[in-house]
């Protein structure tokens, strides 16, 4: 049984940022189109009319010969008849509930993602100006190319892989992210050979100044591996899906072999992981509301709030210490 009474005062707690696991093989359009039908039904499955009561017990000695009352919901005066359920119609429709999703996933993908609720919508732009990093466990098989980097693609290589080892995949994973590193400093325009590299590389986790940056990877290294399969464990920024499909197919090339990429799962988007994530049998009205009101603890300056920031094209930038950038400041983000 609902612990909500009036389908109108459950309806203005729908405000914030819902965190969801998003399931393989359902598109970031499905996964809210649910959402919504969800609430819609559990909304609509409450008294939302001034006048309406629920339906009557009827008394097992009840007179067949009096007049009952039969209909699910009954007005309480007849005079009301225009403000009857089946008068009106549902007052919630799916349409009517704002959901925005943040950096969207591809159908195959699976993890963590962010929803934007009602009000909660504003506060997606705050998340993304925070440039949270990600990260996702990305699985691989050796052996097999095909046209779109993925096992659903045609076939067009069939290679050997039983000379590769963990420890040259290890070594792999290593010289990734150093090139990364190095492209890094390369997008602030500033020389590698320079002491303000070195600073900059000591003082703390450098982000892109945008989401307009080709993809940076923080951490690359194996967690698991049974020949032919193989799973990463990737920190990134400003990544796409296409994008690790591609880092796969390079490392199969590195390793004299070829690879595909099975699967993609993001563990963790900045401040959110599994923990906050709803499973889908958990999409309902009582389940979302506690997880928005629950979303709020991380919805502040504190954790919004980034080191520093890179800077393209030498543009000047003011850096605060470890509790965030000015910008940040400046804007006062708040939960």
């Amino acid at each position: 049984m609902s612990r909500f009474n009036w389908a109108p005062a459950a309806s203005r707690l729908l405000n914030g940022i819902l965190c969801v696991y998003k399931p393989a093989e359902l598109p970031t359009s499905r996964v809210i189109e649910v959402i919504k039908g969800n609430l819609a039904r559990d909304l609509n499955a409450l008294p939302c009319y001034k006048l309406e009561s629920k339906m009557r017990k009827v008394d097992p000695t009840y007179d067949l010969a009096t007049p009952m009352v039969i209909d699910e919901s009954s007005p309480v005066l007849s005079d009301d008849l225009l403000e009857h359920r089946l008068i009106l119609g549902q007052r919630y429709l799916p349409d009517d509930i704002r959901i925005q999703s943040l950096h969207n996933m591809q159908r195959h993908s699976s993890g963590v993602l962010l929803l934007g609720v009602g009000r909660g919508v504003f506060q997606l732009e705050h998340i993304a100006l925070s440039r949270l990093l990600r990260v996702y466990h990305v699985r691989g098989r050796f052996g097999l190319a095909t046209t779109n980097f993925s096992p659903k693609g045609k076939i067009t290589e069939r290679t050997s892989y039983r000379h590769i080892t963990r420890s040259r995949v290890d070594r792999v994973c290593a010289a990734i992210q150093s090139t990364s590193k190095i492209r890094m400093l390369k997008y602030a325009g500033i020389d590698l050979q320079s002491q303000e590299a070195y600073e900059l590389s000591a003082s703390g986790l450098l982000r892109p100044e945008n989401s307009q940056s080709p993809p940076i990877l923080y951490s690359t290294k194996c967690v698991e591996f049974q020949l032919p399969d193989f799973t990463l464990e990737i920190t990134s920024i400003n990544e796409f899906c296409d994008y690790f499909k591609n880092v796969i197919h390079d490392i199969g090339l590195q390793l004299r072999s070829t690879a595909v990429c099975t699967g993609i799962r993001r563990l963790r988007y900045g401040h959110f992981e599994l923990s906050h994530a709803l499973l889908r049998k958990h999409w309902n009205l009582e389940s979302i509301i506690d997880n928005l009101h629950q979303n709020k603890s991380q919805m502040t300056a504190e954790k919004l709030c980034t080191g520093l920031i890179l800077q393209e094209h030498n543009q000047p930038e003011e850096i605060t210490d470890g509790k965030g950038s000015a910008e940040c400041q400046e804007k006062n983000i708040t939960a």
